[in-house]
């Protein structure tokens, strides 16, 4: 009889671990001592920065893309496919620029898409994020007639005071940084507009509300 019941106990102990290694290897979430579950989705720890981090092309995680050389007129610039950069220098060879009104230039911004802040500060850049302010300062320079304006943005979240400050702190840094480069001259203005501008609710999640946080330029006359 005992070795009936040994027999039981080894057999049920069996079935249990084949049922534990189905579960895929998948991550164990711990719920309290003794006891655990298996979740199908990976769990990615991360902070939810909100307003206070500004974008890069909408996000202060951009993207990644394929960078490529950009010619501007003999000079290589590295940026990405249809990026700010290469979007930029189209815009400028097509001559299109000379005989654009002001009116007709409003409502094109070209947004940063490899400048970031860190969070919560407006004068200090992530790491990688000199080169695309140095890009921007070369093409301003290889085309000394044209303009900018500095626009500065946040997501709908936070005080709105506090978002329109950041965005302004923000803006004024991007507008000193290009100055220091020796483009200051063709920088028209840099303004801060906060969330006034955000489409994403702010009740929506950190990853959709990240395309309403960016730095962006425009041209100007």
């Amino acid at each position: 009889m005992k070795k009936l019941i040994i027999c039981l106990a080894v057999a049920t102990v069996a079935v249990s671990c084949k049922k534990i290694q189905a579960g895929g290897n998948k991550n164990t979430l711990k719920l309290e001592e003794g006891v655990e579950r298996y979740s199908d989705d990976v769990q990615v720890g991360g902070e939810a920065h909100g307003h206070e981090a500004a974008a890069g092309h909408g996000s202060e995680h951009a993207e990644k893309k394929s960078q490529v050389s950009i010619d501007l007129n003999g000079v290589a610039l590295k940026g990405f496919a249809n990026g700010m950069e290469d979007s930029m220098v189209k815009y400028l060879k097509s001559g299109q620029y000379a005989s654009a009104t002001e009116d007709g230039l409003k409502s094109v911004w070209y947004d940063f898409d490899n400048v970031n802040f860190k969070i919560g500060s407006a004068n200090q850049l992530e790491a990688g994020s000199q080169e695309q302010l140095d890009n921007l300062a070369k093409i301003l320079k290889a085309y000394p007639d044209a303009k900018i304006k500095i626009g500065g943005y946040t997501d709908k979240t936070g005080d709105e005071p506090k978002n329109v400050k950041l965005s302004q702190d923000r803006a004024n840094f991007i507008k000193a940084q290009l100055t220091s480069l020796g483009a200051g001259g063709q920088i028209v203005s840099a303004e801060g507009y906060g969330s006034q501008f955000a489409k994403v609710d702010a009740k929506a999640s950190d990853a959709e509300r990240a395309s309403d946080r960016k730095m962006s330029v425009r041209f100007t006359k």
